[in-house]
């Protein structure tokens, strides 16, 4: 789905429950009497104002309190009358600014991951004693990131390590943090993101766009399992360095897991790639554990989550 769609979606869903409300409420004055008089009263006296005259201020108050008297007893709510919006930022306009708001973004990408995962849930417990005050540093590095996002001092985060090491769930503690934030934050495996590329690069239509601009426009792209993905010819590596190089001339943020080293993702993608995922100052990558966590003798049975 494009932006046009989305933010047309989003406006018509808000006008589809105004009008639903506003029906009910129609119903609910053909239905009972007391309530009909009095917002009949009500909009008199407010018309009154409109027209110069002068206002008995309490008696509107109290037609007021009267209606929502009336209102309570028959079960009725004012999210009912007045639903909430679906996004706070945009009031479901879609729109802040003129840019597509993050609540559209996100929406634009089907293929993202979700996840529960929070720093609240993280146990240090889990890795071998001699790694949890490095791996301890790490977390309280994230979190930082998370609390000054987006004014922090790196756009790149790549955590590496072996299957298992707790690469994913950190990535998507950090998603969590900044979606609750408010923030547009698309996270995928980087096979869905070389499927998208691939789309993007194999359509000549109207809707080819849909599938690069999400990427390159959220407030924080996560790429998960770099290296597990195919190696196109003019897709793979062109396309990760486009979106790459294009978020980081934005000033936006990207975080990456993966199994490779630095040497070895410099030797799958190229110098140039590689100079910008690591040869930067405004990149940082951080070893998690040496540990398969998922078969940790320091898991607690009960909690053993997939953490790669």
């Amino acid at each position: 789905m494009d932006y046009k769609k989305a933010i047309i979606g989003k406006v018509s869903r808000r006008k589809q429950r105004e009008t639903e409300a506003h029906l009910m409420y129609l119903e609910l004055l053909r239905r009972h009497p007391d309530l009909y008089e009095t917002e009949k009263a009500i909009r008199g006296l407010l018309m009154d104002g409109v027209k110069g005259k002068s206002t008995d201020s309490k008696t509107l108050d109290t037609l007021k309190h009267k209606r929502e008297e009336i209102l309570t007893s028959l079960g009725v709510t004012k999210e009912m009358l007045d639903p909430p919006y679906e996004c706070n930022k945009c009031r479901d306009t879609g729109l802040i600014d003129g840019k597509p708001c993050s609540c559209i973004i996100k929406s634009c990408t089907t293929d993202g991951m979700e996840t529960t995962a929070n720093f609240e849930a993280s146990d240090l417990d889990i890795f071998p004693p001699h790694e949890r005050e490095r791996i301890g540093k790490i977390y309280d590095t994230a979190k930082a990131f998370c609390e000054k996002f987006p004014f922090t001092n790196k756009l790149n985060l790549i955590f590496m390590g072996k299957c298992g090491s707790g690469k994913t769930f950190l990535a998507s503690c950090i998603a969590s943090a900044l979606s609750k934030n408010g923030f547009s934050v698309i996270m995928l495996s980087s096979f869905a993101f070389v499927n998208r590329m691939l789309k993007y690069h194999t359509t000549f239509d109207e809707d080819k766009l849909a599938y690069l601009e999400p990427l390159i426009d959220c407030d924080l792209l996560i790429i998960d399992d770099l290296g597990s993905e195919n190696i196109f010819k003019n897709v793979t590596v062109e396309y990760l360095f486009h979106v790459v190089n294009e978020r980081m001339n934005a000033g936006k943020h990207t975080v990456f897991t993966t199994n490779l080293d630095d040497d070895m993702i410099r030797t799958r993608y190229g110098e140039r790639t590689y100079s910008r995922l690591f040869g930067s100052r405004q990149s940082a990558g951080f070893a998690l554990s040496d540990k398969d966590l998922r078969t940790s003798e320091y898991a607690k049975p009960n909690a053993r989550t997939k953490r790669s």
